[in-house]
């Protein structure tokens, strides 16, 4: 597995309709990997490309945006997520510091920003504007949940201290492809390592069309 994101992390949250998913860190902490709710939590997600997203959270978001664009970062396109409704994504790619960014935006969850590195070990570097929980991700890597930090000095704190060993790729044209292949292989990994848990309840899911 060679670019695992945290993307699970957060879409359980938003495909299980937590309408503050920031508050009960504890709850959702220990049930993220329970194998009841990873089923309910398509396998697989598509990206659909939008012209004219319609921002939920706008000013954070155009906040975000601007700070990405000051740092470097290229637009790859406003996406929303077919298998979960009311989320929409901006993608944004960094190919000469290896690095992706995403602006998520929902309803009711509110707009985070995520820098992602991956590494050609199978580790990443995350660094995010969410308060801090317990994350699974692969042995040697790197998570830092810092919001009160702005998009713009916490992708300085990533430079910084990010590890210096060899770096994947990354680019605009292969920013959707590579969420959505990030998102699969999450899902496996968090299956593959999802201790018994106690029953989600089915009426607690969104459905989406």
């Amino acid at each position: 597995m060679d670019s695992i994101w945290l993307l699970p992390l957060t879409l359980l949250a938003i495909v299980l309709s937590w309408p503050a998913w920031r508050t009960p860190v504890a709850r959702w902490s220990a049930e993220r990997n329970s194998p009841q709710a990873l089923t309910l939590q398509p396998d697989r997600i598509s990206l659909v490309r939008v012209a004219e997203p319609a921002w939920k959270n706008p000013y954070p978001r155009d906040t975000a945006d601007l700070q990405l664009a000051a740092a470097g970062f290229v637009e790859s396109g406003a996406y929303v997520v077919r298998e979960v409704a009311g989320l929409t994504l901006g993608l944004y790619a960094h190919p000469a510091e290896r690095a992706y960014a995403v602006i998520y935006d929902h309803a009711r969850s509110g707009a985070w920003v995520e820098f992602v590195t991956r590494y050609d070990d199978g580790t990443l570097a995350n660094y995010a504007t969410l308060e801090p929980m317990d994350v699974d991700v692969p042995e040697g890597s790197v998570h830092v949940a810092a919001p009160e930090l702005s998009v713009g000095e916490l992708w300085k704190r990533m430079l910084a201290e990010r590890p210096q060993r060899p770096m994947r790729e990354c680019s605009r044209a292969a920013a959707a492809r590579d969420f959505e292949r990030g998102y699969a292989e999450s899902m496996e990994h968090h299956k593959r390592i999802a201790p018994a848990g106690t029953e989600t309840p089915r009426d607690d899911v969104e459905q989406v069309a």
